[in-house]
């Protein structure tokens, strides 16, 4: 079935995010379009964003593009199980400060929201958040959430691999902490977030952070090897299948998000362990996509695959003797860095 999807950004101000969000429809072949309520057009520069479409008020309350609402709201519900109300839909993501305005929410056909599981980090960075709303939607496979007592307990370890830029880098950061990370590998072989001048490390690390739940970001290489059973290696190029078909989950599995940007990767083979692949089905194969982008779909599948408490359940006591947040901790070498996410929220 062939479905039209326009992807609409409600009171978004910052224009980095507002590029982000034109390429994160690009990924999937879908339009993009602003209701500008908070000066995104005044603060616009077309010669590096490009063109800019706006949509008004009574062109988005269309019954022929029905709304679909990502928004965290008592009611909505859960993306990775959700469809589109139809062939064609608007997807509308909300600004950064105060999300989408309620005559929208009021007007929606559907609310969706992407459960979180930080415990200081409650939100993802807009662009992404769009990312992970329009590949569950458009996709259209109704990939239910899985239920389990203790999901903490099968959340795999994280390495993210050589990324290109330090913002797309911490909010991948960012979007770790959401999904319920505490701790997350970095092989910075492209030298965007260890030793870079003062600059580039405030940005970074304004992508990252949140004042209640540290995460701590472990120095790595790719050619370490690890004591994981299991490395997963997940990625919009990777060769694969996909990765709804894979297995994610499980403490003694590593899953890695490349950059794919550069010619010729890793094999990934030195870092132990049987290594398999998976892949991100997405509809413009030969796009350069954002990092950021790709990475929060991938640990968005792993916590959908990780599972959810079931409603009403608290959260169980830990088990007596010891635990271990991720084997990354153990093996891991020079200098961990404790992100502080307040900083990351700005993302």
């Amino acid at each position: 079935m062939t479905r039209r999807v326009r992807l609409v950004g409600d009171g978004v101000e910052n224009p980095a995010n507002a590029r982000a969000l034109m390429d994160a429809a690009a990924m999937f072949g879908a339009a993009c379009a602003f209701r500008d309520t908070r000066g995104l057009l005044a603060a616009w520069d077309a010669e590096r964003g490009g063109e800019l479409d706006l949509i008004d008020t009574n062109s988005l309350i269309d019954q022929q593009w029905p709304i679909v609402a990502v928004e965290n709201t008592l009611g909505a519900s859960i993306v990775f199980g959700a469809t589109l109300p139809g062939t064609q839909a608007s997807i509308v993501v909300g600004g950064e400060r105060l999300g989408i305005r309620a005559d929208l929410l009021r007007a929606a056909a559907r609310t969706v929201s992407i459960p979180m599981f930080g415990r200081g980090v409650n939100t993802l960075n807009v662009a992404a958040a769009a990312a992970v709303a329009l590949y569950y939607l458009m996709a259209g496979r109704g990939l239910a959430p899985r239920l389990a007592r203790r999901p903490e307990e099968r959340r795999p370890a994280l390495l993210l691999s050589r990324p290109k830029d330090h913002v797309e880098a911490g909010s991948a950061i960012r979007s770790a902490a959401a999904f319920g990370w505490r701790t997350v590998g970095l092989d910075d072989s492209s030298r965007v977030w260890y030793g870079v001048n003062r600059g580039v490390t405030a940005e970074g690390r304004a992508a990252a952070r949140s004042h209640r739940n540290l995460i701590r970001v472990l120095p790595m290489t790719t050619g370490s090897k690890l004591a994981f059973r299991r490395i997963v290696v997940a990625g919009a190029r990777i060769d694969g299948p996909p990765i709804h078909r894979v297995n994610l989950a499980g403490r003694d599995t590593l899953l890695v998000i490349p950059d794919e940007g550069e010619a010729g990767m890793p094999s990934f083979n030195s870092l132990g362990g049987s290594v398999e692949r998976a892949r991100i089905d997405l509809s413009v194969p030969t796009l350069h996509y954002r990092y950021r982008l790709v990475a929060t779909i991938v640990m968005a599948e792993a916590a959908r695959q990780t599972g959810l408490r079931p409603a009403g359940q608290p959260r169980l006591p830990g088990r007596r003797g010891l635990t271990y947040e991720s084997t990354l901790s153990t093996v891991a070498t020079g200098g961990a860095e404790e992100v502080d996410p307040a900083v990351l929220k700005a993302y």
